[in-house]
């Protein structure tokens, strides 16, 4: 409710994401019939201090590193950095280290790597109304009662700060799902017994146990001490096992998705480079 009602003109953002996958086709005789493996992790650091005001300075670092291998040979494997910077009414994006990884996706790199274009105000060049609050992607009413389905769920309280870790199991999916039919019509709880539900819930955990082999899946949610939302974590450790005609595919995925929010409406420390006036200026009619 803080974070949606409450403008943030100043705030810091880390956003880490790391992810691997490795899938398997198998065989009826379950000999390995080829192999695809990917394994790619990103950074994004953002500070900016007074976003929607004419005095606006900024800086966003971003890197990307990504293998991709098909039965052991490297197809793809790119690494790559990137920086934009925000000062005066003016964007800045330096991607001189980014051209390698461009070109290693199949792309052809700028020949400018160092430009700007002038924006004025954010709020105007953005069509965003700073008056407005923040809208989350998802409808907090429509989504609590499904989380209050998962039985797991640790809350700590340390200096004001709020950390509440939900650690999701294939029951807590298994009554998710039952919750899903039953709000969408597909069960109708009236028509059936106690003991009928539980039956079909243990079918649907069954038939999850044959194509679901779940490590780790958790759901980190922080709130500081000043009511923001601070802290979304998404992680999970999980395999899937798909059937297909004459053998099956099992896809190993182990990911997570870190996002930490500081600073909000303080004042952080930004260090711009002090080569700015040298990057190329884009012409209005150049994309």
């Amino acid at each position: 409710e803080k974070t949606t009602t409450t403008q943030m003109n100043s705030l810091a953002v880390d956003v880490t994401a790391d992810f691997e996958y490795l899938g398997t086709n198998y065989d009826s005789e379950l000999t390995v019939l080829g192999e695809t493996h990917i394994d790619a992790n990103a950074e994004v650091n953002l500070k900016i201090n007074n976003m929607f005001e004419d005095n606006a300075v900024g800086i966003i670092e971003a890197s990307a590193d990504v293998l991709y291998e098909e039965d052991g040979e490297a197809l793809l494997d790119a690494t790559g950095n990137a920086a934009v910077y925000l000062s005066e009414g003016w964007v800045y994006a330096d991607l001189t280290e980014a051209a390698p990884f461009i070109v290693a996706m199949g792309q052809t790199a700028p020949e400018i790597l160092t430009i700007k274009k002038q924006v004025g105000n954010l709020a105007t060049a953005l069509e965003i109304d700073p008056e407005q609050p923040v809208t989350l992607p998802f409808d907090m009413a429509t989504i609590l009662p499904y989380m209050n389905e998962i039985e797991n769920v640790d809350a700590t309280l340390a200096d004001g700060n709020l950390t509440v870790v939900y650690t999701i199991s294939l029951d807590d999916v298994a009554d998710v799902y039952m919750k899903v039919m039953i709000d969408q019509g597909e069960i109708d709880p009236s028509q059936l017994t106690s003991e009928q539900l539980d039956t079909l819930r243990d079918q649907i955990l069954l038939q999850l146990d044959t194509i679901i082999d779940l490590t780790e899946a958790k759901l980190t949610i922080g709130v500081n001490s000043d009511g923001f939302i601070n802290k979304l974590y998404v992680d999970i450790d999980a395999a899937l096992s798909i059937p297909s005609e004459g053998g099956h595919s099992v896809h190993d995925i182990d990911g997570s998705f870190h996002v930490d929010i500081s600073n909000i409406n303080g004042t952080n420390t930004i260090t711009l480079p002090n080569n700015l006036d040298t990057y190329t200026e884009i012409p209005d009619e150049t994309e």
